[in-house]
Formats: structure tokens, C-alpha cells, sequence
């Protein structure tokens, strides 16, 4: 059985973690999401920015406690609609990260998986998949499209 954090009793979905963003900044667009193993605990971290100010927030995964949350003022660039707009993560009919994984684990023979990260690729918004086999010495990256869970790329890292 590999260590899925979303299978662990206790760890709130992606879903959670994204409303629990929007309670914080609700003014803002997701531009950024990760979820890795930190010390004992899954963390996430979710980055946002609201036209002015980016927020970013880190999440306990297992209860979804804020660990840690910053805002910093947006360069003048950067505060325009459309560089915002750009960089928004598209959030509806995402696939769960169990399923992703499945779609993961059938692509590449190694089965445990140590960081996740939603971005925005040009118009498509992408699962950056990391995972490598029990002792860590065979890591591979893999892309999936976030809504309909196509392969869009694997690398083995050397």
C-alpha cells in the first residue's frame, strides 16, 4: 500500500484545502497549489493574489490549520487584470488526487509519491507529479492535465 495522503485517516481533500484558502483571501484567484511531505505532517501550500497584494497560506493537511500565512505587495507588472487572469488556476472539475495518482502509478513502476503541484501552463492547468520507489533511488515527474487526467509528459530524473 503506498502512503497517499488523501487515503490517511484525518488529511482534508484538495477541495478543503482550496475553500479554506478562499475563507482566508476570498478576494483572490489561486495561482499556485502543493502539497508535500513536511517532517511528520502533509503541508499545503496554496499562493494566490488578489490584484495588489499575493497571499500565500500553508495548511496542516491533517487539520487543516493554518501554519503559516504572508502577503506581499504585488510588483506594478504584475498587478494587471490580464497578467492575473493568466496565471489563475481553472478549479472546476478537478480530478481528486486519488485518482491522479492512480493515472501516476499505471505510468510510471515506482509507487511512492512525494509532491504534488497544480500550475497553469499556458491555457491548461497541470498536476507536476513527483514520486520514486521505496528507498527514493529511482524519482520520476510526471504532467497530467488537472481536469481530465491526460499524460502529458514523464521524465525519469537522474
Amino acid at each position: 500500500m503506498t502512503n497517499i495522503p488523501e487515503t490517511k485517516p484525518g488529511v482534508i481533500s484538495i477541495a478543503d484545502a482550496i475553500k479554506i484558502y478562499f475563507e482566508h483571501y476570498p478576494d483572490d484567484v489561486l495561482t499556485r497549489l502543493k502539497l508535500v511531505h513536511r517532517g511528520p505532517f502533509f503541508q499545503y501550500s496554496l499562493v494566490g493574489n488578489n490584484g495588489t497584494r499575493r497571499h500565500r497560506l500553508k495548511l496542516n493537511a491533517q487539520t487543516g490549520e493554518a501554519v503559516k500565512k504572508s502577503a506581499k505587495a504585488l510588483k506594478r507588472r504584475a498587478r494587471e487584470p490580464r497578467r492575473r487572469d493568466a496565471k489563475a488556476l481553472n478549479l472546476e472539475n478537478l480530478l481528486p488526487l486519488g485518482r491522479i495518482n492512480e493515472i501516476v502509478f499505471n505510468a510510471v513502476p515506482v509507487s511512492t509519491p512525494m509532491t504534488w503541484k497544480l500550475k497553469k501552463k499556458k491555457d491548461r492547468t497541470l498536476w507536476k507529479v513527483k514520486v520514486a520507489d521505496e528507498n527514493g533511488a529511482n524519482l520520476h515527474k510526471v504532467k497530467l492535465d488537472a481536469q481530465d487526467g491526460t499524460l502529458l509528459a514523464m521524465k525519469r530524473m537522474v
